[in-house]
C-alpha cells in the first residue's frame, strides 16, 4: 500500500476512533446506582476508541516517513477471498455459534485456532513449520480465550455465555 493510501486509511481510523471515544465518554456512568467505575458502560469502547486513535497516528507517521510514494499496487491475488473468508468466520463465530451450545472459552479457542490456521497455513507450509505453527496456534487460542474470559468476567463483571 502506498504512503498516501496509508495516510488516508489512518485518517479514517482516527476519525472512527474519535467518534467511538466521544460516544463512550457521553454514556451514562450510572453513578447514581453505585456502579463501580471499572464496570461502567462505555469504558471498554472508550479504551478501544483511544487505541484506534493511537494506532492510526502511528500509521500516519509511518506513511509520512516514506521517501517517495509508489504507484498504487493492485490488490494481492486472493485478497478479496481472504477478506470474505474473514467476514464469514467472524459472522459465523459472533452471530451463529457464540451462545448457542458450547461454553465461551471453547468456542473462542476454536475460532481463534481455525482463523489463525486458515490464514497462516500457506506460510507454514512454505517454511516447513506446519506442526510448529499448529502447536503455536493451539497454545495462543487456548491462552487468549482463557484471558478474554477472565478479563470480561472478573474485571468487567460481564457474564459470558
Amino acid at each position: 500500500m502506498s504512503g498516501r493510501r496509508d495516510f488516508l486509511s489512518a485518517a479514517v481510523w482516527a476519525a472512527l476512533g474519535t467518534v467511538i471515544l466521544v460516544a463512550s465518554w457521553r454514556m451514562d456512568r450510572l453513578q447514581d446506582r453505585g456502579i463501580n467505575p471499572w464496570s461502567a458502560p462505555g469504558l471498554t469502547p472508550g479504551v478501544v476508541g483511544a487505541l484506534m486513535i493511537v494506532l492510526a497516528l502511528a500509521l500516519a507517521l509511518q506513511s509520512r516517513g516514506e521517501a517517495a510514494e509508489a504507484a498504487a499496487e493492485p490488490a494481492a491475488p486472493g485478497s478479496v477471498f481472504r477478506t470474505l473468508l474473514a467476514i464469514v468466520l467472524c459472522v459465523g463465530y459472533a452471530g451463529l455459534a457464540l451462545g448457542h451450545g458450547l461454553p465461551f472459552i471453547v468456542e473462542s479457542a476454536a475460532f481463534i485456532f481455525v482463523f489463525t490456521t486458515l490464514f497462516s497455513w500457506s506460510d507454514w507450509r512454505a517454511s516447513g513449520y506446519v506442526r510448529r505453527g499448529l502447536a503455536q496456534a493451539l497454545a495462543i487460542a487456548v491462552l487468549a480465550s482463557l484471558f478474554v474470559s477472565w478479563l470480561f468476567e472478573s474485571v468487567f463483571l460481564v457474564r459470558l455465555p
